[in-house]
């Protein structure tokens, strides 16, 4: 498997974590993921993950609901990384 085969498994699977979960990521374009629970969209209730890397980045949000889940993401992202070798 090469490593943009691996990078894109690693991104697939993200996107089934996110959903499977009831959140939403959003690309913007800008080299990061904007991950908001669904139906909701408001800054202080969304956080970020570095497309390059899978960094999760929690800067100014307050949901408590998305950052317990950005925790967890942050801890399945790891393994997904180190299972790929990201």
């Amino acid at each position: 498997m090469t490593k943009t085969e691996r990078t894109q498994e690693a991104t697939r699977m993200f996107y089934e974590i996110c959903d499977r979960n009831g959140f939403i990521a959003e690309d913007e374009g800008f080299g990061y993921w904007y991950v908001a629970k669904q139906g909701k969209g408001y800054a202080h209730e969304m956080f970020q993950v570095q497309r390059r890397g899978f960094e999760v980045v929690i800067n100014f949000c307050e949901c408590e609901e998305a950052l317990q889940f950005a925790k967890d993401l942050e801890i399945e992202l790891e393994n997904i990384k180190r299972m790929f070798d990201i």
